[in-house]
């Protein structure tokens, strides 16, 4: 079964790297109480209202790399 390709908007990128900076800042290996599922339920949900399913999603997203395809059709203008 082939998987379906989903082009994101670059808005909704810009968010899920927002989203992976701020679980960057609290987030602390080896800590429960500074996980990744404690900074989505203090900090991301309060600001981005979304399911833990979808925030994990998010979490596994290579931004980078989504937003060089996300650009890659679209016409520049040079001046």
């Amino acid at each position: 079964m082939e998987t379906k390709e989903v082009k994101k908007n670059v808005n909704v990128l810009k968010r899920y790297a927002i989203i992976q900076a701020l679980v960057a800042e609290r987030f602390e290996e080896g800590n429960q109480s500074k996980c990744k599922r404690q900074a989505y339920r203090q900090h991301i949900n309060t600001l981005y209202p979304m399911g833990e399913r979808t925030f994990y999603r998010i979490m596994g997203t290579d931004v980078n790399k989504e937003l060089l395809n996300a650009s890659h059709g679209q016409m520049t203008l040079n001046f």
